[in-house]
């Protein structure tokens, strides 16, 4: 009794003075805990909990002197590290001295192992449900034996296991899954399962002679290939989330792969499918624009050697076709912006410096006259009159637009004029000189008096839309009233060629105004 008593005192001054150095409370202290679950836990020891604690004698010999097990712990065992019993792996621990600590059989992974000691991992193995056929995650052959078989937790499902060993077999929808019923099955290999499997396959989840992997799937693109081969770049398989392309043999330079399972681009310095250069920048103002060599009309702007690119063949629009901003000067009529563009700076001609065409003046008399009007002449300065009154510029340049059989006004105006025919708020009759006034389509009807008024009329005219005599239906040469003389017609309000000719006359004793166009 008195060794017994020594040697007790001693193991409390040790534990003490253990507890001093690392900073553990003394074994009255609350902070000690006993659950009795036969694991001595980092918050137990064993003066306050002997049932979950033992002591043993630190120079103990035998390989057990050197594993720290459930009972034990580093306040007490040398062999037991500062960290052993803290449910994770640490520097310096392993499975062999702390097992506790680490997954598998072993205390700690929550499953009792077959070769598990109960006693040593009280937590995993208990008798639990005993008896209820089935051998559990916490029961094995040395708690339960009518339950667990020796082999029951050794990770392969033997035949006569599919009911009573949970643990090694998982739902399966046929036999083929149980080792012994002489099927290689999914999940089953030469090495788990020798006496159904006599030949090693790809795809069932083992390694096999020959095999470099085998991840017992049929996903192509992962790691493993489903030809049980380490997926590589090169083998013409797309590896998910590692490789961007993988046409096997068609890799490298000038494909649409590279060597390295890279997407060939535009950028990356080798000039691949479709494209003609690359200069391995992503500069697209420089000589290679895009992939392609710069060329006026690919819509990047190659630096000092173009001014604009808008990548179109449009010559009419703000940058022309030889990559210049449209300015009045070009030649090249700038849609919108200029009504002309004749390339020279002459201002006197069809277009003006400014880009302008001239614009002459036509409009149709508020006066209204009967049919004999007098000479041509005479007829003139019945417009000239009315362009003065209304305070017109060039008004002693405009003429009568009506004919005789002797005299018409293409014959007497200027049939080379290039401008534009306005009414005299601006509004255009026709766009584009005197061969669009005498096409037969106007562009506006020429409705307007001298004074800007808006009529409906028939003036007199004697004139086809080509400026040519319409007929002898002229007032006897716009002289006479009598009842038996006519004269021909347009409308004021047609666009067509009846604005001139209306293919009609009336009665010279009628009153009608007449057409004036300015033709200095």
């Amino acid at each position: 009794m008195m060794r017994v008593d020594v040697r007790l005192g001693l193991v409390l001054a040790l534990g003490g003075l253990s507890c001093f150095k690392t900073g553990i409370p003394p074994a009255e202290d609350p902070y000690w805990q006993c659950n009795e679950d036969h694991v001595c836990d980092a918050d137990e020891n064993q003066v306050s909990c002997p049932s979950d604690c033992v002591w043993r004698d630190e120079t103990g010999e035998g390989p057990a002197a050197a594993v720290c097990d459930a009972q034990e712990n580093w306040t007490f065992v040398q062999a037991c590290l500062g960290t052993c019993g803290n449910g994770q792996e640490d520097e310096d621990e392993t499975a062999e001295t702390c097992p506790r600590d680490f997954p598998g059989p072993g205390c700690g992974d929550g499953v009792c192992a077959p070769d598990e000691d109960p006693a040593h991992c009280p937590t995993e193995c208990h008798a639990g449900s005993c008896g209820d056929g089935t051998c559990e995650l916490h029961e094995n052959a040395a708690i339960c034996a009518e339950d667990c078989g020796a082999g029951c937790g050794n990770g392969v499902c033997q035949a006569g296991e599919e009911v009573t060993c949970p643990r090694d077999c998982t739902p399966c929808d046929s036999d083929s899954c149980v080792c012994g019923d002489m099927v290689c099955g999914t999940g089953e290999s030469m090495t788990s399962c020798p006496e159904d499997c006599t030949e090693a396959f790809c795809g069932n989840g083992a390694v096999e002679d020959g095999e470099p992997c085998d991840d017992g799937n049929d996903v192509d693109t992962d790691a493993c290939t489903n030809a049980c081969a380490v997926a590589t770049c090169g083998d013409g398989i797309v590896w998910t989330g590692e490789e961007q392309c993988d046409d096997g043999p068609d890799n490298g330079p000038g494909k649409a792969c590279s060597a390295a399972c890279e997407l060939n681009g535009c950028g990356d310095g080798d000039i691949g499918p479709g494209e003609t250069c690359d200069d391995g920048n992503t500069d697209d103002t420089d000589d290679c624009a895009a992939c392609q060599p710069a060329s006026c009309g690919d819509g990047f702007v190659w630096t000092g050697e173009e001014n604009c690119d808008d990548g179109n063949d449009i010559d009419t629009d703000d940058c022309t076709n030889a990559c210049e901003p449209a300015d009045c000067g070009d030649g090249i009529v700038w849609e919108g912006e200029e009504e002309c563009d004749d390339g020279n700076q002459t201002d006197t001609d069809g277009c003006s410096n400014a880009c302008l065409k001239p614009r002459r003046v036509i409009f149709v008399t508020s006066a209204m006259f009967q049919g004999n009007l007098g000479t041509i002449d005479s007829i003139d300065l019945k417009c000239r009159t009315a362009a003065m009154d209304a305070g017109l510029a060039n008004a002693t340049t405009f003429k009568a637009w009506i004919s005789t059989d002797e005299t018409w006004p293409a014959m007497r105006m200027d049939t080379s004029y290039l401008g534009k025919y306005v009414l005299v708020d601006g509004t255009p009759v026709a766009e584009n000189g005197w061969t669009d006034l005498t096409d037969g389509e106007l562009s506006h009807a020429v409705d307007h008096t001298e004074v800007g008024t808006s009529v409906d009329s028939v003036p007199w005219t004697n004139t086809k839309a080509d400026g040519t005599p319409a007929g002898s239906a002229h007032c006897n040469f716009w002289t006479s009233l009598g009842g038996m003389n006519n004269g021909h017609h347009g409308f004021t309000v047609a666009t067509d060629a009846t604005w001139t000719n209306a293919m009609g006359t009336v009665p010279c004793s009628a009153p009608s105004p007449i057409y004036c166009i300015e033709d200095p």
